[in-house]
């Protein structure tokens, strides 16, 4: 049962001058306490059937807010008790007493965020969370309180990670997801805050523009008629035609891909759900990737390529499988690009580069693609093509002189 937390007015309490006090009235298990707010309104402006203003006005709407102020502070300890596990009731509600926040290290914190996403089938994100946590294991090994963590600290774990060699935006992500497990954690009332240190500590500031990953159409073209010098061939044209397929389906990223079954294909186009954002795409699928399609069918199997089989069951057992996959596909990519004397290293993520730079070239706004890639926002897309538009801005200048 859920502690109903009620606005009233007290008409029975009228002053003189027409003023009644508002009280909010706690309810759980029958029992009912009133707590005054300290408010006063004029008590015919209050309707007792439904507890609100008869005449939303600015004035009364201000007063309204005000009231709504100290219920949301009432609703946040109630939210701390359920974080903390503490036994719920009117006592320990009002009490703020008995409101006591153990102390929450950082540990704790990424480790029930860890366990939040690998119970939603998250892996990939969780995985990403253990790197991170191990990197502030590493970086503080004796346990380290949410509410220790202040701006000196996080530019120490920065320049601890900058030693170690990690990339702007690799570190970018590790703060991210630091900075998320805090507020998440401060918003529950696992701990409170005396200031955010991530206010100041800007994280937006460590991304950085990639490197250039795209490559151009005539790369394309020789990907396309590439054939192993090998003698182990299966692998290595399966790796091909994954990075083709993936560059004429606007940029599908490998995880996807592998999850695509025969029920997502219906018109001739290309249906699924982006298993990173949850976001439905859609896309007519061309005769390039049509073919490979059809190369790869296989009547005994209900996914369209070999990657993953009836045996993976479980969303773990599916992301280990998709894991190791990359990881080979990856590496049979890099020996197509050596061979071909592409001069950027070729991976499944530079199909989905390529796609958006070659639409970006061709005039496609950049909103488009952002949608088609399903990315979040434009912003996140702009990255993919930025060393694109530095050529184009190299060239313009030369309209200077």
């Amino acid at each position: 049962m859920i502690i109903k937390i009620q606005p009233i007015c007290k008409k029975n309490k009228i002053k003189k001058d027409g003023l009644a006090p508002i009280y909010l009235r706690f309810t759980y298990n029958g029992e009912k306490r009133y707590v005054s707010t300290g408010i006063y309104i004029q008590a015919k402006d209050w309707n007792t059937e439904t507890q609100r203003f008869i005449n939303e006005n600015s004035e009364n709407e201000e007063i309204r807010l005000q009231i709504e102020s100290i219920r949301y502070k009432y609703l946040k300890r109630l939210k701390q008790l359920e974080a903390l596990d503490k036994e719920i009731t009117l006592d320990s509600l009002l009490d703020e007493k008995k409101v006591k926040t153990a102390a929450y290290t950082v540990k704790e914190c990424l480790e029930q965020t860890i366990k939040r996403l690998e119970t939603l089938g998250k892996y990939n994100s969780a995985s990403k969370h253990k790197t991170a946590l191990s990197l502030f294991m590493q970086f503080k090994s004796t346990p380290t309180r949410l509410e220790e963590i202040n701006f000196q600290l996080l530019e120490e774990f920065e320049l601890f990670l900058i030693q170690r060699g990690n990339q702007s935006n690799s570190i970018a992500t590790k703060f991210s997801l630091l900075k998320a497990a805090y507020n998440k954690a401060a918003e529950e009332g696992r701990f409170t805050p005396k200031i955010n240190p991530f206010i100041k500590f800007k994280v937006g500031k460590l991304w950085t523009s990639t490197h250039k990953r795209a490559i151009a159409k005539q790369h394309i073209i020789l990907i396309e008629n590439y054939s192993p010098q090998c003698t182990n061939t299966e692998y290595i044209l399966l790796a091909r035609d994954i990075f083709l397929f993936s560059y004429y389906t606007a940029g599908i990223n490998f995880g996807d891909m592998a999850r695509l079954k025969q029920e997502n294909i219906a018109g001739g186009r290309l249906y699924y759900t982006r298993h990173k954002t949850e976001k439905l795409l859609s896309y007519k699928l061309m005769p390039k990737a049509l073919e490979i399609i059809q190369r790869y069918q296989n009547p005994t199997s209900e996914y369209l390529f070999p990657i993953l089989n009836s045996s993976h069951k479980t969303e773990l057992q599916k992301f280990n499988r998709i894991h190791k996959a990359l990881a080979k596909t990856n590496k049979a990519l890099k020996q197509i690009g050596e061979e071909l004397k592409i001069p950027n290293k070729l991976t499944t993520y530079v199909a989905r580069h390529s796609y958006a730079t070659v639409l970006r070239r061709a005039g496609v706004a950049t909103s488009i693609i952002s949608s088609s890639l399903g990315h979040s926002s434009e912003k996140v897309t702009q990255i993919y093509l930025d060393s694109f538009e530095n050529k184009q801005i190299d060239e313009a200048m030369q309209h200077l002189v």
